[in-house]
């Protein structure tokens, strides 16, 4: 009796189902990280007013907005807390998901201009760095992400930045991490 019903909604009452659907399942938020290079393969980091005292250094991220694509999102975080503009590769590095109805994506970007402009409500500092001298207090997840991706920032293998990531085994971060 219940496929029957679920089957006339789906075939008279077309959008009802999908707002069933919508309703009873879970929403997930999707935060959003740019891994952005500069001509000198150096990597953009920002220094969060709002992260961990012992943890203020991280890669650009955000959360998607509703409806927004996520490379998207990387070009807005970087123009919105940087004032730089970026270009984004197309297809994510890595997607993990199970974090308390978090899941989390990431995007190889290129720095191609702007002005640095500092959104002094979320950002304290933001500038570029070697790959080998990263800052104390960088998120580890960021850092193991800047290392799986080291070929990328020294421009010696364009295509090993897509290659399959092994499992790490990272434990989920809190809310307040990124």
């Amino acid at each position: 009796m219940r496929e029957k019903i679920w089957t006339f909604i789906g075939r008279h009452a077309g959008g009802v189902q999908w707002r069933i659907l919508w309703i009873v399942h879970t929403k997930y938020i999707v935060g959003v990280s740019g891994l952005v290079r500069n001509s000198a393969g150096q990597v953009l980091l920002i220094k969060g007013r709002m992260w961990k005292p012992s943890r203020p250094w991280g890669l650009v991220t955000g959360y998607a907005e509703s409806g927004e694509r996520w490379e998207d999102t990387v070009v807005r975080e970087a123009r919105e807390e940087t004032g730089f503009e970026v270009k984004v590769e197309p297809n994510p590095v890595r997607l993990v998901t199970g974090f308390k109805l978090r899941a989390e994506v990431a995007y190889l970007a290129e720095h191609v201009g702007g002005t640095y402009r500092p959104d002094r409500k979320e950002v304290l500092d933001a500038r570029f760095f070697n790959i080998d001298e990263l800052p104390e207090g960088l998120l580890p997840q960021h850092r193991d992400l800047i290392a799986h991706h080291r070929c990328w920032f020294k421009g010696d293998d364009v295509d090993r930045a897509h290659a399959p990531r092994e499992a790490h085994g990272h434990a989920a971060t809190e809310t307040g991490d990124l």
